[in-house]
């Protein structure tokens, strides 16, 4: 029975892409891009049966294109255990890509109220995903399965010959999925023969949170930035120790982790211990190499940003422990130092939230729920001394996804016409997409320099691909002969690709033809020095806004390395285990022939975080860089 249910869904798959193929262009026929999107604004749950939120008025779900409700909750209770009710709720997209089906922006929706049921058109956006998020936050207990506090102190486990079916699955989604596996040097298939062996020497059950953190050691070798692995099974309540932190700040200071703390008459931060500043080590493990150790999750990155995200792990310590399968302690040995002397402290570990938070990170955040849940642009954009003008983007939106960005951006930049410089602050924006990036190029791009290869891409792919990829149209990048690009546009890329050299060869015939991000002047490029102030927050779509700019005559890079990352990433299953694998199937190149992954952006001017940003929250970053420019 069960075959046969997969075998109907898989056939009105093929069905329905078909039919979409044939479909003329337009917003129904559009397909999403976005993995965060819902087209309900809440889910609350009546007898285990969905009812949703649509355009302000709620109804019991039925239908969403061709999948019935029973087929998207089975899969659901399937794939995400306990979970299955906030996947629903929280990632409709992800669950519905599970199902082998990728929707389009404008989807039919068959709904009832009082007994009668009718079909509406419903939009995948970004604001009602946000939406069901804060109701579900303000309603935890809707989306929790009841049947989850009899299992809170079980592990899930599976059986040996499941474990080894499931790596076997794990080396093909590296063998024929992942760009960054054909990329490294690393031997994953000697990893995955000694795991394999491993295994088959274990007794009893093979424990799934353990099993899950070994396949992300392996997958953290590649330097694929947003490669995870994700175990939905897991639940941090049934270890008593994951939530154990450590009772001070961590962060990064001069290329070096110091400890802070929390001044709460003043609300900024103290040195931990005022005359011992720098972390040496924890447990006799040298710092650095208890990073290099436990936050294998980024050892690959920047190395600034391996840093701060090594710092970030390091305060919340029973989980990082646990990600790396190590026993959890109550308490630690800390050795501090200044530099000359050092003083060896015993620390107790505590579930109190007592990290450090920099201050320009929680602006950010407020900034990017002010513009989701309120639209509002308050802050974003100002004139600063001697007519400097600033613009900040905490977040790569879709402009048609928010409404009234689009019309913000052109209006600041008009505005700013007459201004000395422009300073586009990046710093701690984690990504999106990139229709931001080619907004801006109108006014950035000069005209003699126009048409401007920013980026080049490559499709995993064992099928020769020398036409357009919609996965990779979405981002902006075409194939050499695509309709979207002009003549002048293919003679530029011949120009650019006499010098273009990829740093690291790696094996074409794995990859498509190169994809190309083209930009272009506008009507009325800005024609005064422009100024992308980054640090190594800035995540994928926003590194690539960098890297993309970078090299034009009257753009510098201010700041320090973006944490760079640009993998046009697909998620997996593993058949036994429901692990959630996610690897990038793209290598992306900047104009230096670097992959956005692992190397980042560098800057042209170098200012990093200094003690004065930490402690007090004062934005010295943006003080140094508007003195550059007036001086």
């Amino acid at each position: 029975m069960t075959k046969l249910i997969l075998y109907s869904i898989k056939m009105k798959t093929k069905i329905i892409a078909f039919i979409i193929a044939l479909s003329s262009i337009s917003v129904f026929g559009q397909k999403l891009e976005l993995e965060k999107a819902s087209p309900f604004t809440a889910v609350k749950w009546k007898s285990e049966q969905p009812i949703v939120q649509f355009k302000e008025q709620w109804y019991s779900f039925e239908k969403l294109e061709i999948f019935s409700k029973k087929e998207i909750l089975d899969f659901c209770k399937k794939q995400y255990g306990h979970k299955w009710k906030k996947r629903f709720s929280e990632d409709l997209v992800e669950v519905l890509n599970g199902l082998n089906y990728f929707p389009n922006i404008q989807v039919d929706l068959i709904l009832s109220k009082d007994d009668e049921s009718k079909t509406y058109k419903g939009t995948f956006t970004i604001e009602n995903r946000q939406s069901c998020l804060m109701y579900n936050r303000n309603n935890r207990v809707a989306v929790i399965d009841k049947q989850k506090n009899t299992n809170t102190k079980q592990e899930k486990t599976i059986n040996k010959i499941q474990a080894i079916a499931d790596l076997k699955q794990f080396k093909e989604i590296l063998d024929y999925k992942s760009s960054y596996a054909q990329l490294s040097n690393y031997d994953y298939k000697t990893a995955i023969k000694a795991l394999v062996i491993d295994i088959s020497n274990r007794k009893g059950d093979i424990n799934v949170a353990k099993f899950s953190n070994q396949l992300q050691s392996v997958l953290s070798e590649f330097g694929d930035r947003h490669s995870t692995i994700k175990n939905e099974s897991f639940d941090k309540n049934a270890n008593t120790n994951y939530s154990l932190r450590l009772p001070f700040g961590v962060t990064v200071l001069e290329g070096k982790l110091i400890a802070v703390r929390q001044n709460p008459k003043r609300g900024e931060y103290d040195y931990y211990l005022d005359d011992y500043k720098y972390i040496k080590s924890i447990n006799g493990v040298d710092i650095e190499m208890f990073i290099n150790t436990y936050n294998y999750r980024d050892k690959k990155a920047p190395k600034e940003a391996k840093l701060t995200k090594g710092a970030n792990a390091l305060q919340k310590l029973g989980a990082l422990l646990f990600k790396s399968n190590k026993q959890i302690p109550k308490s630690v040995q800390v050795v501090f130092t200044n530099g000359k002397t050092e003083k060896v402290v015993a620390v107790n570990l505590t579930t109190e939230k007592q990290g450090f938070t920099s201050n320009l990170k929680k602006e950010t955040f407020k900034s990017i729920m002010d513009v989701r849940s309120n639209k509002t642009f308050d802050g974003l954009s100002k004139k600063l001394n001697n007519n400097v003008g600033y613009i900040k983007i905490p977040m790569m939106f879709h402009p048609q996804e928010v409404e009234g960005l689009e019309g913000f951006i052109t209006s600041t930049l008009n505005e700013f016409a007459d201004t000395k410089s422009l300073i586009i602050d990046l710093r701690d924006n984690p990504g999106g997409g990139r229709e931001i990036l080619k907004l801006f190029a109108n006014y950035i791009v000069q005209p003699d320099q126009s048409p401007w290869v920013a980026n080049v891409a490559y499709l995993r792919t064992n099928d020769a691909k020398n036409m357009d990829e919609h996965s990779m149209s979405g981002r902006f990048l075409y194939s050499y002969n695509s309709e979207h690009l002009s003549d002048l546009d293919r003679k530029s890329i011949d120009i650019f690709s006499e010098s273009f050299k990829i740093e690291k060869d790696f094996d074409k015939s794995k990859f498509s033809s190169p994809f190309y991000m083209v930009l272009h002047a506008g009507k009325t490029p800005y024609n005064k020095p422009v100024y992308i102030l980054v640090n190594e927050n800035s995540f994928s779509a926003a590194t690539v806004f960098t890297s993309a700019f970078k090299g034009l005559k009257n753009v510098k890079i201010v700041g320090v390395t973006t944490d760079g990352s640009s993998g046009n990433s697909r998620k997996i299953y593993l058949n036994n285990s429901n692990i959630r694998v996610k690897v990038s199937t793209m290598l992306s190149f900047q104009r230096n022939g670097k992959t956005l992954d692992g190397n980042g952006t560098e800057p042209d001017i170098y200012i990093p975080i200094d003690s004065e940003q930490i402690l007090t929250g004062k934005d010295t970053q943006l003080e140094k860089l508007v003195e550059i420019i007036n001086k």
